[in-house]
C-alpha cells in the first residue's frame, strides 16, 4: 500500500492505487488500472477532505487519514460527485468523523441521502460560494453533467489548485508516482477516457472550461489518474479540443451492415438518392471501422441512415454494438431512416426503428425491406428513401 503523499505544505493525496483494474464498472477496458484519488487540506483553523475513495479501499484509506489527523478534528467533507468510486467510503469516513459536514451541489446531496440511508450533517453550495478554512479558501464552481448532473469542481484560492473529480482525468496508474511530470506520456489513456465518459457531454465541457479560463491554475488534482502540476492548461486545451464540433457541412451519414451483400445494394441505392448539392453523404460498412470513427460519424451527421439485416430474427450483435453508441455521443440531429434486408422472417428493420424512437430520433419515412436480393422496385424505393432524408436535412 502507498502511503500519504505531500503535494505541498498542509495538503496530502490520501487515495488508493488498483493498477490490477482492467474493466472499470463493468463497462469499458482500463488497460493501465485506475486510481482513486482523495485529498486532505489543512487550513489556519479548519480541515477539509475532497471527495473519498471506492468503497473496497474503506480500510486504507481510513488508515491514511489517521496518519496525517485525529478524524474527530475534520470539519468539512467535500464531495465533488457523489459517483460510488468516489464516495463508496464516505458513509464510513463518517462514522469516524462526527464532527464533519458533507459539502455538495444539492444533486450530490440527493444522490448521497439515496446511496447512504441514514442522516448527516450537510452544506449545500451553488457557483462562486466559498469556504474559509483559515488563510486557505475553497471556492465551489459548478460543473454539472461532467458527467453526471451533480458534479462540481473546487478550487483552492491561494494556491492555484483545481479539484476536478473525473473531469481532466484519466484511468491511468504508475504505482511508483503520483505526478504526471514524473510518468510516461498518457495522453492516449485520457483521450480514451475521455471518450467512454465525457463524450456525450462535449458542450458541457466546454461550458465547464469557460467558467475557468480566466483562473491562474497551476496543478489540476483529478480523481482518477497522476496530478497535473505539469502544462495543467495542456490538458484543458485537449479535453477542450476534443470537444469542439468537427464538421460545419451537412452530413447524411449511412453505415451498414450486409453479410451476403444485399443490404449493401441497397445502401448504395440510398446514398444515391440522397446525393442533393450542398449536402454529404459518407457511406460505411462498418466491419473494420473502429469504435472512434463511428461515434466520430455520428456526432457529424446532420442524419443517421441504417442498413440492417435480419439475422436469427435479430439485428446482428456487430448493429447492435453501433446502435449502443447513439446513448454515448452528443448528436446534432435528431432525423433517422432504416432500411434492410432478410431471408424469412425480417425483424431488424422494426427493432431498429424502435431503438432509434427510443432515443429520441425522427424516422423521416417508414423502413424499406428487401427479401434476399432487391429488386429494381425495392432500390428504386431505397433512391426515394435517401432523397427524403436529404430533403428533410435541407429543410432544416
Amino acid at each position: 500500500m502507498v502511503g500519504t503523499i505531500e503535494i505541498t505544505t498542509g495538503i496530502h493525496w490520501i487515495g488508493a492505487l488498483h493498477p490490477e483494474l482492467r474493466i472499470f464498472d463493468d463497462l469499458f477496458p482500463t488497460e493501465h488500472g485506475t486510481t482513486y484519488n482523495s485529498y486532505l487540506i489543512k487550513g489556519g483553523e479548519k480541515t477539509a477532505i475532497i471527495d473519498t475513495v471506492k468503497g473496497k479501499f474503506t480500510d486504507q484509506y481510513l488508515d491514511k487519514v489517521r496518519s496525517l489527523v485525529d478524524p474527530a478534528t475534520i470539519d468539512y467533507i467535500i464531495v465533488n460527485h457523489s459517483e460510488p468510486d468516489h464516495s463508496g467510503s464516505l458513509a464510513y469516513l463518517l462514522e469516524q468523523c462526527p464532527n464533519a459536514t458533507v459539502v455538495s451541489t444539492q444533486a450530490a446531496k440527493t444522490f448521497v441521502t439515496n446511496m447512504m440511508h441514514k442522516p448527516f450533517a450537510s452544506q449545500v453550495v451553488k457557483d462562486g460560494d466559498t469556504l474559509d478554512l483559515g488563510g486557505r479558501t475553497l471556492r465551489f464552481i459548478m460543473a454539472p453533467f461532467l458527467h453526471w448532473p451533480d458534479t462540481m469542481f473546487t478550487r483552492l484560492e491561494e494556491e492555484n489548485l483545481l479539484f476536478t473529480c473525473d473531469a481532466f482525468g484519466a484511468h491511468y496508474c504508475d504505482v511508483q508516482h503520483i505526478f504526471n511530470d514524473e510518468t510516461e506520456d498518457f495522453t492516449s489513456a485520457r483521450q480514451f477516457y475521455f471518450d467512454c465518459i465525457f463524450r456525450p457531454f462535449k458542450d458541457k465541457v466546454l461550458a465547464a472550461i469557460e467558467k475557468i479560463r480566466h483562473d491562474v491554475i497551476d496543478m489540476i488534482l483529478p480523481s482518477h489518474g497522476p496530478i497535473i502540476r505539469r502544462d495543467p492548461w495542456k490538458v484543458i486545451q485537449q479535453f477542450e479540443q476534443w470537444s469542439k464540433p468537427t464538421s460545419f457541412g451537412k452530413k447524411v451519414v449511412l453505415l451498414y451492415l450486409s453479410p451476403h451483400g444485399n443490404t449493401e445494394k441497397m445502401a448504395q441505392a440510398v446514398a444515391e438518392g440522397a446525393a442533393l448539392d450542398d449536402i454529404e453523404v459518407a457511406c460505411y460498412h462498418t466491419v473494420g471501422m473502429t469504435d472512434n470513427e463511428i461515434r466520430t460519424l455520428m456526432e457529424e451527421a446532420d442524419a443517421l441512415v441504417f442498413g440492417i439485416p435480419t439475422v436469427a430474427r435479430d439485428i446482428p450483435p456487430p448493429m447492435w454494438h453501433v446502435l449502443t453508441f447513439l446513448s454515448t455521443v452528443r448528436l446534432k440531429t435528431n432525423l433517422a431512416a432504416v432500411f434492410g434486408s432478410y431471408g424469412w422472417s425480417g425483424e431488424a428493420c422494426k427493432m431498429a426503428e424502435e431503438r432509434l424512437k427510443g432515443m429520441g430520433l425522427k424516422l423521416v419515412a417508414e423502413p424499406v425491406r428487401a427479401v434476399f436480393s432487391p429488386t429494381d422496385e425495392v432500390l428504386a424505393q431505397c433512391r426515394a428513401l435517401g432523397a427524403a432524408v436529404s430533403e428533410a436535412v435541407a429543410k432544416k
